[in-house]
């Protein structure tokens, strides 16, 4: 049984006429009427009783009927389906990110955009750290991966890594806190604060990079207390326990008590890279990546 002989039937039950069931499906009658006699012999059950006169469906043909229709619109769904996912208009993207990826207005803007073109899209944003991020690339396990890097990150030949923009690093501290009245913070002064650092959760790229700043100033930072969280370090330098050398995207994370004054050091600035897979060329993923990089030109 082929899907153009259930298409011919329906056709037939509805207008119980050869000739107008015929025209209706752009075909001559005698082939109509050969497909019907091929269903017929395929379910042995007789569909329709004919006369030169008269057409009507047979019980098996009334209660076949509904049957057939809904092959045929389940066929139409099935098609529109495949087709909507090869324009990328349904499926699953799944995204793997920073914490404070959203933060970024470009990133946010990215998601905002997207969602609102692919609304039937279900997109699955995760928070991962980078090596994990990478891993999860290159296995297949998320589509999308946005991380921080310094330099271009070293990933296997089969991931393609595209710096999307840099960030500067900033000084977050309390409002009564002396270097609050600076515009900018030269790297030195904070040579005899006490930093409210990144705990071993938050990955490795910021506190590697901050490390990195304050020992090229000749000094090694005093951390006074670990964190393992965005809010956290916000937080605990809210209640006096030091200042915190955090990318821009952090200082949206205000606090009525906390002012953020850019740091002044050679390369503050840490790299925001989106990493795919270099075969995955599926719409979906070419869509977003689009987006974002309208957003970070």
């Amino acid at each position: 049984m082929e899907l153009r002989h259930i298409r011919y039937f329906v056709a037939l039950a509805e207008e119980l006429h050869f000739g107008r069931a015929a025209a209706r499906l752009g075909i001559s009658q005698p082939p109509l009427s050969q497909q019907i006699k091929i269903l017929e012999e395929t379910l042995c059950a007789r569909l329709l009783n004919r006369t030169n006169r008269h057409v009507e469906l047979t019980q098996a043909g009334q209660l076949f009927l509904p049957e057939a229709r809904a092959i045929l619109e389940r066929t139409e769904r099935a098609m529109s389906v495949a087709m909507r996912a090869e324009r990328g208009e349904l499926g699953e993207l799944r995204i793997a990110m920073f914490p404070s990826a959203p933060l970024l207005a470009r990133i946010g803007d990215a998601i905002l955009a997207f969602r609102k073109s692919y609304p039937d899209v279900q997109l699955i944003l995760n928070e991962f750290e980078s090596h994990q991020q990478t891993q999860g690339v290159l296995e297949g396990r998320v589509q999308i991966a946005i991380i921080r890097s310094a330099v271009a990150p070293v990933v296997p030949p089969t991931v393609r890594a595209t710096e999307l923009f840099r960030e500067p690093f900033f000084v977050i501290m309390r409002l009564d806190h002396p270097l609050a009245k600076r515009r900018k913070i030269c790297i030195g002064e904070l040579a005899r604060e006490s930093f409210v650092f990144y705990g071993d959760r938050m990955g490795r790229t910021l506190p590697h990079q901050v490390l990195h700043l304050c020992r090229s100033a000749g000094f090694e930072p005093r951390i006074g207390q670990l964190a393992n969280g965005n809010a956290t370090i916000t937080g605990l330098v809210a209640a006096g326990l030091g200042i915190a050398v955090v990318p821009e995207a952090m200082c949206q994370l205000q606090h009525k008590v906390i002012v953020s004054r850019p740091l002044d050091a050679a390369d503050a600035t840490t790299s925001t890279w989106l990493l795919r897979r270099g075969h995955d060329n599926s719409p979906l993923v070419n869509a977003f990546c689009r987006l974002v990089a309208r957003r970070s030109a």
